[in-house]
């Protein structure tokens, strides 16, 4: 990141949600943009990142907004005597104007990490030290070789022992656990977990002849976590309870996921299970595979499997399995 890119980024951040930064007015002007960017370096005075911040003459700014068009597909116009506003039109891709953010919210916090240490935690991760991150994303971003030594597990996905050339493809972190989708030609496309599993991994010179195209979105389209199984994809109905019916409505099991109905009693001050209406529906189209059971059971007492019966019958096998441990 570069302080030009963080200039920007807090450019679009302020016009986008002026509120946010205590500006109350629909409309940003000039001055009030200035001042905020101002401020925002002002609390960061000794971080080279956050020097360009003060760059901000309205020819800067300018310059500015025909980099932020092109880069996120958003328009931002001045109207005379008022300030910058957002055209709304350019704002209905909001996902992925809400993934920059929160990429560069977590990159600034890592950046800040030992500053702010005593006022976050952040959850434990797995990475292995033979890891380097910002290294291996330069990897795919230039489609450099990867050789890699992987000491699977044995409930590892195809193989428990991986040697050889790869291309790296694409980084996922779930569950606090980081992944690496690679390809390799005997192989096909398969996760490395970036865990102790990963022995050895060198980033070479090398370039990889032919690039390999792949799509995140299109590859975990019907997968809960990070496997993809041959297991048929289906639509699999879910109740929940209505103190944790919001919570899924902000934190989606799955990109697929639908509301069918809302709980009759959306507040209740306790919870009691055997009453109907606090109980909302929504499905999700997944393959119902492992780690979707594990999905399941970490929401306790507050979702319960509707259908299909397999799918349900599965979850009830699990619980009375772990019953008998008691």
């Amino acid at each position: 990141m570069s302080p030009e890119f963080l200039r920007r980024y807090y450019i679009l951040r302020i016009v986008t949600n002026p509120q946010a930064y205590e500006l109350q007015d629909s409309y940003v002007s000039l001055k009030d943009l200035q001042h905020t960017l101002n401020r925002i370096k002002a609390r960061n005075w000794e971080d080279v990142l956050y020097q360009k911040l003060e760059s901000h003459s309205s020819k800067t700014i300018k310059r500015d907004l025909v980099v932020i068009e092109s880069y996120y597909n958003i328009t931002i116009k001045i109207k005379r005597n008022y300030g910058y506003y957002i055209i709304d039109d350019t704002t209905k891709d909001y996902k992925k104007l809400k993934e920059v953010y929160e990429q560069t919210e977590l990159y600034l916090l890592n950046h800040h990490a030992h500053a702010w240490k005593a006022y976050v935690t952040s959850a434990r991760t797995s990475l292995s030290d033979n890891v380097d991150i910002v290294a291996l994303i330069n990897a795919i971003e230039h489609n450099l070789i990867v050789e890699l030594e992987y000491k699977g597990w044995y409930d590892d996905n195809k193989f428990q022992t991986f040697k050889g050339d790869i291309q790296a493809l694409h980084i996922k972190e779930i569950n606090n656990a980081w992944y690496l989708m690679a390809y390799n030609e005997a192989v096909g496309v398969i996760p490395f977990c970036l865990d102790k599993r990963i022995s050895s991994l060198i980033i070479t010179s090398k370039v990889a002849k032919k690039k390999v195209k792949f799509d995140e979105a299109s590859y975990f389209k019907n997968a809960i976590g990070i496997l993809k199984t041959k297991m048929k994809p289906e639509w699999i109905h879910l109740k929940v309870a209505n103190h944790h019916f919001k919570y899924l409505q902000s934190n989606k099991m799955h990109p697929s996921q639908k509301v069918i109905s809302y709980p009759k009693l959306p507040e209740t001050e306790s919870l009691n299970y055997d009453d109907l209406d606090i109980w909302g529906e929504i499905k999700i189209f997944v393959e119902p595979n492992y780690e979707f059971i594990m999905q399941v059971l970490q929401y306790n007492l507050w979702v319960k499997v509707v259908s299909p019966t397999h799918v349900k019958d599965e979850i009830k096998h699990h619980i009375e399995l772990m019953l008998n441990y008691y």
